[in-house]
């Protein structure tokens, strides 16, 4: 019994300590990282409803890595997970849709130091 509560007690620390940094500045604040520095940012998502958000093309790839996204559910939503790569400056853009109608954008300004 104290072996399996133990067991319960180390995954609930590793899964809690694995969580990234969210960054929650919009535009025009910036959010600044590190390099080789690993970030989400989250925003709610029911799919219910139809509407789902997505990540646009336009940020610079030599300055950040998009990870994945990874839908929580609809009461913790989704994260967007990134690795800052190098020194510099992007913009992401995430657009809210349903279907093919553009419903709300958010934007996120990233600026990657020493």
């Amino acid at each position: 019994m104290l072996r399996k509560t133990f067991i319960i007690l180390a995954l609930a620390v590793f899964f809690s300590c694995c969580s990234l940094p969210q960054i929650k500045n919009e535009a025009p604040q910036i959010n600044t990282l590190k390099v080789a520095q690993t970030f989400k940012i989250n925003l709610p998502e029911e799919h219910k409803t139809g509407y789902m958000w997505q990540l646009s093309d336009n940020y610079d790839k030599t300055v950040l890595n998009h990870l994945n996204a990874v839908w929580h559910g609809n009461q913790k939503g989704i994260d967007f997970n990134f690795k800052t790569l190098s020194i510099g400056q992007t913009t992401l853009t995430l657009i809210k849709r349903k279907y093919i109608d553009t419903i709300a954008k958010k934007t996120f300004i990233v600026s990657i130091q020493k």
